[in-house]
């Protein structure tokens, strides 16, 4: 045990100790306090299903395993609600006048909870991983082909030099897999020392069981850290969870088709961090019947998008118009009709004609109700082809999700940008519906190059006019991250409930 982790367990330890007298004390003066389904302790208790073993913050794909390592880690920056930019570990942020560097401030006296300052060095020495050639952290995609160098400048100092202007970087930096971690960190044994320089430290984690936290004293913001700690406690299904929800056992349970059938919502309270994926049809240009634009467009004239919002997802959603701007990001595609199922256009597009065609897809509610609406309209003949996950993303060059003539994949948020140099740029490596143009890359870089407000909103315009007309991928609805949660608890979370790089706690607190 090296010189930090002596240091990380001796703080770990006196939390543990200071977390365990102070219940004793309280109760000599009274009975059990706010957090009573919890003990005396006000702790925060999530469910979440099983990560398994290998948890590292660099490399961890997996969302709960996200969230074991986002609580006890911390970026640069992050997203509230609304989707703007929160200061976390960095406190300013500004481009030069050629938009290709980017010169990022550091919060004076942030430190690891091994007590070492967080400096310019382990910013570098972080991104570094991230981005070298033989990394295999799924962050490293975001930052491909725009970023160039990372460079000190001085100890609270940073400069992203880019390969080209990119407007949306500072919201590159709030992705996954981007905790800060110090100078020389090798991934591979974070759950033996899990350090970081986040709202907690991880107390114990038992596979299959539970990850416990305590409050980090040593946390840049910790006087607004109101909770002791959080649980995140293991299920084996999401019935397991309901149960343990409605037994007062945790603090919050996503909200789902069989929550909202489950439980009396008006016992808790409702909230929401805004929005966390797409479910996106994607269609193969290049395969029957989809490499008809007629068809395509058919398609998408024949979605009831409403009552996908409320047959998929509660009422848990919003219609979406085919364009990949997540209604939370700051400029909005103007002049576009919103598309709505008008079966006329359909009769006129198919002229007659009956299309056939399987939905592939391993979102089985999903497949179910979209198959169920296209049958229902006159000239479609559509089938369902379910998989499990690991049949639909299987590795090799055939793997259904990319070649399949219709797929639904789910998408997390990213900056639109991204979305088209992952999935519709020529040569893009997740390039489901095998499609390309020109003009869409070149509106895109455009718009990444430029600050004008006008340009900008023009570029969007643009883009999204060829979204929805080429029609790569059908965007019926956006999601939201929306749970139930325990009335005892009090506060707002300031950013994403379910985001990676940890929710916020600050303001948060349990009481009667």
């Amino acid at each position: 045990m090296n010189h930090r982790q002596t240091r990380l367990r001796r703080i770990l330890l006196a939390v543990t100790t200071a977390a365990l007298v102070a219940p004793l004390a309280a109760c000599a003066t009274t009975a059990t306090t706010a957090g009573d389904a919890g003990g005396d302790e006000a702790i925060y208790r999530i469910p979440i299903s099983d990560p398994g073993a290998e948890i590292d913050p660099l490399t961890v794909a997996d969302y709960n395993g996200m969230l074991i390592a986002g609580l006890a880690s911390e970026g640069l920056i992050s997203l509230d609600a609304g989707g703007e930019l929160i200061p976390r570990l960095a406190t300013e942020w500004h481009a030069s006048e050629d938009g290709l560097t980017w010169t990022i401030e550091l919060r004076e006296g942030a430190v690891f909870n091994d007590g070492e300052p967080v400096t310019a060095d382990d910013v570098v020495s972080t991104f570094e991983t991230i981005t070298a050639d033989d990394s295999v952290s799924p962050g490293k995609s975001s930052f491909d082909g725009i970023l160039d160098t990372i460079t000190t400048v001085d100890e609270g100092t940073v400069e992203f030099g880019l390969a080209r202007p990119f407007s949306d970087f500072p919201r590159l930096l709030t992705g996954a897999n981007t905790s800060i971690l110090p100078a020389g960190y090798v991934a591979g044994d974070w759950l033996e020392n899990p350090i970081g320089a986040g709202q907690f430290l991880l107390e114990d984690y038992t596979v299959g069981e539970a990850a416990t936290f305590v409050k980090n004293p040593d946390y840049w913001n910790a006087d607004e850290i109101l909770v002791d700690g959080v649980e995140l406690k293991v299920y084996a299904d999401e019935q397991a969870k309901v149960l343990a929800f409605q037994a007062g056992e945790l603090d919050r349970i996503a909200v789902t088709s069989d929550v909202i059938a489950s439980l009396d919502a008006s016992k808790y309270d409702t909230i929401s961090s805004g929005y966390n994926k797409f479910d996106g049809i994607f269609l193969n240009h290049e395969a029957a019947p989809f490499d008809d634009p007629t068809v395509r467009e058919a398609l998408a004239w024949a979605i009831d998008r409403a009552a996908l919002v409320d047959d998929v997802y509660s009422g848990n959603a919003d219609v979406a118009n085919d364009v990949l701007y997540f209604p939370d990001y700051p400029i909005q595609p103007e002049g576009i009709e919103q598309r709505e199922q008008d079966l006329d256009r359909v009769a006129e597009l198919l002229d007659g004609r009956t299309v056939q065609f399987a939905i592939t897809t391993d979102n089985q509610l999903f497949g179910e109700v979209l198959q169920q609406q296209l049958n229902a309209v006159e000239g479609f003949e559509v089938e369902l082809d379910l998989l499990t996950s690991e049949q639909y993303y299987a590795d090799g060059d055939e793997t259904p999700w990319l070649n399949a003539p219709l797929t639904v994949t789910n998408w997390a948020p990213r900056t639109p940008s991204q979305y088209i140099g992952l999935i519709f740029a020529d040569g893009a490596a997740w390039n489901a519906s095998h499609y390309a143009n020109p003009a869409i890359e070149a509106a895109s870089e455009a718009f990444d190059a430029s600050t004008d407000e006008a340009e900008r909103q023009a570029r969007v315009d643009e883009i999204a006019g060829i979204q929805w007309s080429d029609l790569a991928v059908i965007v019926p609805t956006f999601t939201k991250a929306e749970v139930l949660q325990n009335p005892r608890v009090h506060g707002e979370f300031a950013g994403a409930l379910d985001f990676y790089t940890g929710v916020s706690f600050a303001g948060v607190s349990i009481g009667d």
